[in-house]
């Protein structure tokens, strides 16, 4: 979105003192580091932080029944919880007996999970807790009662979109929802379901996902034909101008190509074809004095085939690495990528960093993922949370469970996104 508050002025080094030229245009290196810490939303951030919220586990699950079609892994206990995500599944045609070993990605907050077994129908046949990275024994005997309606996992991605500098920290300029299922009729491949939920930013974006260390030649991608983010493909695109659904990657891994204007994904052109440009889904009272606008999110469906079912079912939302493209300045072709913290540096279709990408190898993320499908992201302008001078405040300011607190001491208040201000969150 467009910032409200004034930049501070750059720091001038001498040319001669020049180790990184500026790649950006309108863009100086000079001061940068000074500029971040002067509109950090924080004092300090943890020097060990890594802005993740999640960490991938490994269950064994013994004891599966001869009639079981799948095993999942559980957040909860279906039977008394409600919203329980599936984290993990297999289907137990590509088991070679009654063990199983899943891989999934859970919240670090979250230390007890529940390992179950299907049969064909969707019933229950038995079903067991134990700690989230160990091994759970299903018991021989089925549970009773009538459980509630499982989910999928759901991953959420917010980004701030003036990367490299510093934005207001709202994380709402795009603002996707990501969730993964095995299918059943075809075990070698994966369905990605993506959500455009918000686009709080008056210029263009484009969205793109990779597959952190998926060749493009080893798999191959399709859309549901039902639903699309391209809602006028003969329009001349600007940032991403692959018009396939699936391409390479500069390093060859696999790329999703989602949408090359979020606004018009969301929004069908104006009157004059002009793409209409608002607020959408990140002001309170939307009006046309403020530009905002509410419009219904957008789904997309994905398959993504790979070439072997064991490697579709160990594939993570981890290795999900969902970005935007922005272009700097009212002109020409610097387009630079905002990725999620562990994929900061990644250069997937366009070379921007000139080679000194570890010039912006700082402490600083223009994306989050948030492991939570309920999460409410900040209003327009509402900083996701703030920490100076021991202040605590923000969108996410719960003393003891802030987003501050979180950004000083990676180890503290991990469960900081589901304690939002009220009055703050869309």
């Amino acid at each position: 979105m467009k910032k409200s508050f004034v930049r501070t002025l750059f720091i001038i080094i001498a040319a001669a003192c020049c180790t990184t030229a500026c790649v950006r245009d309108n863009f100086k290196y000079y001061g940068y580091e000074d500029e971040l810490e002067g509109y950090a939303p924080v004092d300090y951030i943890d020097q060990n932080h890594t802005w993740t919220l999640t960490a991938t586990q490994s269950c064994g699950v013994n004891g599966i029944p001869s009639d079981a079609e799948r095993v999942v892994i559980l957040s909860g206990n279906p039977f008394t919880d409600i919203g329980v995500e599936i984290m993990g599944e297999v289907y137990t045609s590509v088991l070679a007996g009654r063990y199983a070993n899943i891989s999934y990605v859970a919240p670090q907050t979250l230390s007890t999970v529940y390992a179950a077994a299907l049969d064909e129908d969707g019933n229950y046949l038995s079903i067991a807790s134990g700690a989230k990275n160990g091994t759970i024994t299903l018991p021989s005997e089925a549970p009773t009662g009538t459980p509630y309606s499982t989910v999928l996992q759901e991953m959420k991605y917010c980004f701030e979109a003036e990367y490299p500098k510093p934005g207001d920290w709202d994380y709402n300029d795009v603002v996707l929802s990501i969730s993964k299922e095995i299918t059943p009729d075809n075990t070698k491949m994966v369905a990605l379901h993506v959500t455009l939920e918000a686009v709080g930013y008056l210029s263009q974006i484009a969205g793109a996902i990779r597959l952190a260390g998926y060749a493009n030649d080893n798999v191959t991608i399709t859309k549901d034909d039902a639903t699309t983010f391209v809602r006028e493909p003969n329009r001349e695109r600007l940032m991403l101008t692959q018009k396939d659904v699936q391409f390479a990657a500069l390093n060859g891994n696999a790329v999703i190509g989602l949408f090359d204007d979020a606004h018009l994904a969301m929004f069908h052109l104006s009157s004059d074809g002009s793409v209409y440009r608002r607020y959408f889904n990140t002001i309170e009272n939307p009006t046309s004095s403020n530009n905002g606008a509410t419009q219904s999110p957008i789904t997309v469906t994905y398959y993504i085939n790979f070439n072997d079912a064991n490697i579709a079912r160990n594939f993570l939302l981890t290795e999900v690495d969902p970005f935007i493209l922005v272009q700097y300045g009212t002109s020409g072709t610097n387009f630079w990528e905002v990725h999620t913290f562990p994929y900061k540096l990644e250069e997937t279709i366009y070379k921007y960093y000139n080679g000194a990408a570890q010039s912006y190898a700082n402490g600083y993320a223009w994306a989050l993922a948030i492991p939570d499908g309920d999460f409410r992201y900040p209003f327009e302008n509402q900083p996701m949370g703030m920490l100076k001078n021991s202040i605590v405040s923000g969108a996410y300011q719960t003393k003891g469970h802030s987003f501050g607190e979180w950004l000083e001491d990676y180890e503290a208040a991990q469960d900081w996104y589901t304690y939002p201000a009220d009055g703050a969150v869309y």
